[in-house]
Formats: structure tokens, sequence, C-alpha cells
């Protein structure tokens, strides 16, 4: 294995995943509809386009499948699109790595699928109970993935347990209230802000898909990749406000179902990860607890912000 295609390689955890490649000596081809921000090789790419996908993924070894619309809101009102290119489009890059001859291939799945599972925490083997078209394209993925496996082409699946970084765009939960904060703005928690969450530093992210990807067990394999300390949404965002040296607590509680928040079918109030499958099979750890990761998200947006003052 030493060519490496990354689908959605130009993203926050493609890019990531890049770099942790070319370190450990692999080519990386990004195949991605945009150009990527570091010295790689790009070809530009359309999952849903067979031809595409055929000419970016020639000479690959192995494939790590990261392209998805994102996001549980951002879907909500987009939901033919998201089988289109969640589902549809995985199918497209399963079918072409089989008639190129590619070994392996990684599909980046979701917590999302286990939805509210009553098996907590969610080991690889709990029900999977998806409320999102997110989280249910992910799974009929999972589903059709499975059944493609075959000595010639193996197949391994990472379920990513909330990430988070400093690169991570301005609408997920962390850099969110990081950007309230800063602007002195309140924070908004759904319902009464109780989600049990565990979010997962995107070092530690890429480390478990790597670890997936060279691992040689069975033709399928799929593995639950995070961290498995919990911890509330509202205790989140106490810890922003300490670091944003708030003096006092500064919250905008927002009822499910109502003013634009989803309602309570799709939102999830439980997501912990099991990862001793992780632990036993890959030699997986978690690295960095959250009290470090937010300390360097904070460090890194002071930094930006002077470098731009």
């Amino acid at each position: 294995m030493k060519n490496i295609a990354i689908i959605g390689g130009a993203g926050f955890i493609g890019s990531e995943l890049a770099a942790l490649l070319q370190t450990k000596g692999y080519h990386t081809i990004i195949a991605d509809q945009k150009k990527p921000a570091f010295d790689t090789e790009y070809r530009h790419t359309d999952i849903l386009d067979r031809t595409s996908l055929r000419e970016s993924l020639r000479g690959a070894d192995a494939v790590v499948h990261l392209a998805a619309m994102v996001g549980v809101d951002s879907c909500r009102s987009n939901e033919e699109d998201v089988i289109r290119v969640n589902f549809e489009g995985t199918k497209n890059v399963a079918e072409v790595c089989g008639e190129l001859g590619i070994s392996t291939l990684l599909f980046s799945s979701s917590s999302e699928v286990f939805g509210d599972s009553p098996d907590f925490p969610y080991t690889e083997t709990s029900r999977k109970l998806p409320k999102s078209a997110y989280g249910k394209a992910k799974l009929q993925s999972e589903e059709y993935l499975r059944e493609q496996a075959s000595d010639k082409l193996h197949i391994r699946v990472v379920r990513y347990f909330n990430v988070y970084g400093p690169k991570q765009r301005e609408d997920f939960v962390i850099n969110k209230f990081f950007s309230l904060a800063e602007n002195g703005s309140e924070l908004p928690l759904y319902g009464d802000g109780g989600q049990i969450r565990c979010f997962s530093y995107i070092s530690d992210i890429v480390n478990g898909t790597y670890l997936a990807l060279v691992h040689e067990g069975a033709v399928f394999e799929d593995f639950n990749i995070g961290n498995d300390q919990p911890i509330t949404i509202k205790e989140l965002a106490e810890k922003v406000n300490v670091l944003s040296g708030r003096e006092k607590d500064n919250y905008l509680f927002k009822k499910l179902g109502e003013d634009g928040v989803r309602g309570k079918d799709i939102e999830i109030f439980k997501r912990a990860p099991s990862i001793e499958k992780a632990k036993r099979l890959l030699g997986y750890s978690p690295k960095v607890s959250l009290n470090e990761g937010l300390e360097i998200i904070k460090d890194e947006r002071q930094k930006h912000k002077l470098s731009l003052s």
C-alpha cells in the first residue's frame, strides 16, 4: 500500500489525515471538488460521476472515503440530496474500487447511526436506530459495504464520535461556543443542555483512522473511533465560558422543535462509544483529553487574532 486516495481529502479530517500519511511515507491523492490548501497530488472529483471517480482513483492502492453532506441540521431540509450524495455516492465509490482492483476501502461513518439506541455505551454490535436522514444514509452505506467486502476488496468502517479541532468550521459546537463567547454573546443550549457527548480531538481521530486503514483483519471490520469520556453540552459550555474569561455563565436555552431548533424526533440525548474493540485490535488509545483540546483551540484562536491585528 503506497498510494492512498482520500475522497473529500481537502476538508477538516481529510487534510489532517493526509498530513499524517505523508509523514509515514505514503503518497496521497486528494480527490475532492475543491483544491486542498497543502502540497499534494490533486484530482477534481464528483462521487456521483463514475467516470470522474475512475480517473481520480486510478493508480490508488487504497481509498479513504470521507466525502459527504454533513451536519444533521443542514441535512434536515435536503433529505433526498443526503441519500443521493451520501448513499449513492458511496455505492459508486465501492463499485469503482472493485473495477480498478483497489484492495482496501475505508469508509467514514458516524455515531449518528446509533440514534438513541438503548445499548449504551455503544459497541460496534449495538442496535442502530438512526433518527436523522444523515444517520440513515450512513447506516445504509455501512450495510451495503458489508455486503461488498471480499478477499479482493477489504472494507473498513470507522464511526466518528463528535470530532473537533482548531481548523473545524465555526458552525460546529465547540468553535461556535468559542466564537460566541469571544463576542460576548449567549451560548445556545437546546432543551436543558443535558445531552451527553464524547468529544474526540482531531489528532486522535486521524490516528484511529490510520490504524483501521492498515489493519489486516477480516475482509470487513468496523470500529468506533473517538474518546470515551462523556460530558453534557451544558458542562461543555461552562468550560468554554471559563476559558474565555467570562465572569458569569451566559446561556440561551432554546426549546426543542421551536424557532428552527431540531425537534425531539431527531435530537440524540446520549452518545458515547465503547472503544474496546479499537483498543484491542488496533492498539488505538485517544491521547488528547477534552480539557487539553479546548486549551489548544483557545491558544490557536488567540494566535489567529494576533496575526490579523
